[in-house]
């Protein structure tokens, strides 16, 4: 990280956008769509444990592949959208994979750098005090690089738009399921059916990485690690510490510090939904 270009994390309810440093991560997966973007020099990526690195300026990866991805030139955009957002939607029908088989989708990689406008701006924000209405823009441009339209946000069954209000609204409550299907009229095993009908993951998946956002939240805010996971849910550190690792192929501490948000170097921004 650079002293004039700290790292900065944008975040909305269906998506978080990370422009800075890269990392070394373990190999990984996790339930959101990735959408990467070398800000200088070419990407490395592989997708399985062994396999020789491939370069490439920009690439999506699929909703729960295992990967590992890094940029050892510079700076990076990595923009990650949740299953149930209407921009995932859209990469989804760019690569023509339908939402029942999108489990994965293939990389798509450009053999030719990123246009200087849109490098010139992503990296341009990393030093600029933005707006959510500037950071919404920087969304829309990545979708655009990669071909993505921005659709007309899916149509949810009422019942799972309910659901997902109130987990949204405690992200660190530990809801049994049965208190979920109650909530919405539903028997446990129909709640759990429609959800992944309509979100595309399990529920208790989709929880785990509420769960994981909202510590990310809390800390950015100023909250110790200890103190975000346990109101997150998580027994204690080590569990939300490997649960992290697992998901991000990164320890907690690598992105945010080992303190508070506020002593970690990377700046939040807590954005409108886009």
């Amino acid at each position: 990280m650079t002293e004039d270009r700290p790292n900065k994390i944008c975040l909305w309810r269906d998506g978080v956008l990370y422009l800075g440093e890269s990392f070394d991560p373990e190999m990984h997966r996790h339930n959101a769509v990735q959408c990467c973007i070398a800000l200088q020099g070419r990407l490395q990526i592989r997708w399985q444990k062994g396999d020789a690195w491939q370069t490439c300026y920009s690439a999506v990866i699929g909703a729960n592949v295992s990967h590992s991805i890094a940029n050892p030139e510079g700076p990076l955009c990595i923009l990650y959208l949740e299953k149930a957002s209407r921009d995932y939607r859209s990469i989804l029908d760019f690569h023509g994979v339908s939402a029942e088989r999108g489990i994965r989708i293939d990389p798509l990689v450009s053999s030719t750098p990123v246009s200087g406008t849109l490098r010139e701006a992503l990296l341009a924000a990393m030093s600029a005090d933005l707006s959510p209405a500037a950071a919404n823009e920087l969304r829309r441009s990545c979708l655009r690089l990669l071909h993505g339209h921005i659709s007309p946000p899916k149509d949810l069954d009422p019942r799972m738009s309910t659901l997902l209000a109130r987990l949204h609204e405690r992200p660190g409550l530990a809801f049994s399921g049965a208190e979920l299907a109650n909530l919405i009229g539903l028997s446990e095993s129909r709640m759990q059916h429609v959800f992944k009908d309509q979100v595309g993951i399990p529920i208790r998946r989709y929880v785990l990485w509420m769960r994981l956002r909202n510590v990310l939240e809390l800390a950015l805010a100023g909250s110790s690690l200890t103190t975000a996971a346990h109101a997150s849910g998580f027994s204690d550190l080590a569990h939300f510490t490997r649960t992290f690792r697992a998901t991000f192929g990164i320890k907690p501490s690598a992105l945010l510090g080992r303190g508070s948000g506020g002593g970690s170097g990377l700046v939040p921004l807590f954005c409108e939904r886009a």
